[in-house]
């Protein structure tokens, strides 16, 4: 079983015992293939699962069917999807990767885990649903490219969380040079350089 104060505070027992099945399948696959990084393996709880954890502070009833864009191992999509029933929320999770080999390891994570995710191989550009409340991304583009992608592929949202890391304001600052961002930022509780963004609305200047 993971040890963590954040989860052990938030999540049942049923709950935690599922994170820490997903840990143990994510190592086991990280000896294969690059899902996270080797050197980030011994404190995966904090670096990857709490981080990504935090997303669901942002999240109400409102926001039905969530997207995680470059979702890789699945952070933060399938954390989100395992503790939402401890926070009273039901939404539909969906992963997109372009990535064959990443894809495949989020197929067996979702059968291993018995979740009920949707699960894309596809570049965001082309992928047939359009439609979502909710965007989130973890360690996939710059804001500015993370924009013209969204915007180009014509995805519809409510909502979009990014959490960026200590580069953050210099993202956001060009960003600006070529969106209107209606957006709040907030401390990352893992990580006092990073930043989560809860954005409303975006579009061209």
């Amino acid at each position: 079983m993971i040890r963590s104060n954040y989860f052990e505070n938030s999540v049942s027992r049923e709950t935690l015992s599922k994170l820490s099945k997903y840990n143990d399948f994510l190592l086991e696959n990280n000896k294969k293939m690059a899902l996270i990084s080797k050197n980030t393996e011994k404190i995966a709880v904090e670096r990857h699962y709490e981080d990504s954890a935090q997303i669901i502070s942002y999240l109400d009833k409102k926001d039905k069917i969530i997207l995680d864009i470059g979702s890789g191992a699945g952070l933060p999509g399938i954390i989100l999807d395992i503790i939402k029933k401890d926070h009273n929320l039901e939404f539909s999770t969906h992963l997109v990767d372009k990535s064959p080999k990443k894809v495949k390891f989020l197929k067996s994570a979702n059968s291993f885990l018995d979740l009920d995710l949707k699960i894309h191989n596809s570049d965001v550009k082309t992928m047939m649903k359009k439609n979502f409340t909710t965007l989130v991304s973890r360690a996939f583009k710059p804001m500015k490219e993370f924009f013209e992608i969204i915007i180009n592929s014509n995805i519809r949202f409510e909502k979009i969380i990014l959490m960026k890391g200590e580069k953050f304001m210099d993202e956001y600052i060009e960003a600006k040079k070529y969106f209107e961002i209606n957006c709040e930022c907030y401390d990352s509780v893992t990580n006092p350089s990073s930043k989560l963004f809860v954005i409303k609305g975006v579009s061209r200047i």
